[in-house]
């Protein structure tokens, strides 16, 4: 079954990363990215760090899982990027949502 497939790319402010320059070499390939609004990231624990949604369309199979995850870490780690989880992405999922839940009303 065809779906959403991809996962957050994590970027430290400690190593001063290139997140501009992952996300025009992700959407080169095919990826659908989306960048965390900037509002938001004086609400992490880091402020320093930034975040990047990646997604394409995909099948729920863990070798097309692991081949989605191996292509985007290839790209992000040349702009000192990290996907950490890859996986399939519900339709109804609100960007870094998950990131604020613990608070008030974030948005």
């Amino acid at each position: 079954m065809r779906m959403r497939i991809g996962g957050y790319v994590a970027f430290s402010g400690d190593l001063e990363p290139d997140v501009d320059g992952a996300a025009i070499a992700l959407r080169r390939v095919g990826f659908h990215v989306t960048r965390m609004p900037e509002k938001f990231r004086p609400l992490l624990a880091h402020p320093d760090d930034d975040f990047i949604e990646v997604a394409i369309d995909g099948t729920d199979d863990e070798k097309v899982i692991d081949a989605i995850m191996a292509e985007i870490n290839a790209i992000v780690d040349r702009y000192d990027g990290l996907l950490d989880e890859c996986g399939p992405i519900p339709s109804n999922r609100v960007p870094f949502e998950e990131f604020f839940e613990a608070l008030p009303r974030w948005h």
